[in-house]
């Protein structure tokens, strides 16, 4: 009687042990933390104090991060929703860039994406790297 009992109490908790164990918890609330290297495009030599800019790649956005590159030519930045970004890297004050660069990042949740822009000389000739 004990035996038969306690088979059923073990069947039991068998099987709640596989259900919890096959379930995946969603992160309600996840970040989407990402670094911005930047590199000059003749040697690939790190750039510090370079303005990092990211925002989306549609009209009307309202996504606009922005900050220096620290003395690893590096910056740390996070959003809060999965996005696709533009990012511009720049030395020198809008319109009169003198060195530029740009790429796009996709944003994955809870995890550090790194992603390298590479500089080079702003040429005014050149059509595209804006979203002003």
């Amino acid at each position: 009687m004990i035996n038969r009992f306690m088979k059923k109490i073990f069947v039991f908790l068998l099987g709640l042990g596989l259900v919890v164990g096959a379930c995946e918890f969603d992160d309600l609330n996840p970040e989407y933390p990402f670094t911005i290297v930047v590199k000059t495009y003749a040697d690939s030599t790190r750039v510090q104090n370079v303005l990092v800019e990211a925002a989306a790649p549609v009209p009307g956005n309202k996504v606009w991060l922005s900050g220096f590159t620290n003395e690893n030519g590096e910056v740390n930045l996070k959003y809060d929703e999965a996005a696709t970004l533009s990012i511009r890297a720049s030395r020198g004050e809008r319109p009169d860039y003198t060195w530029i660069g740009c790429t796009e990042i996709r944003l994955l949740p809870n995890q550090q994406v790194v992603k390298t822009v590479y500089l080079e000389p702003y040429d005014s000739l050149l059509i595209g790297c804006s979203f002003d």
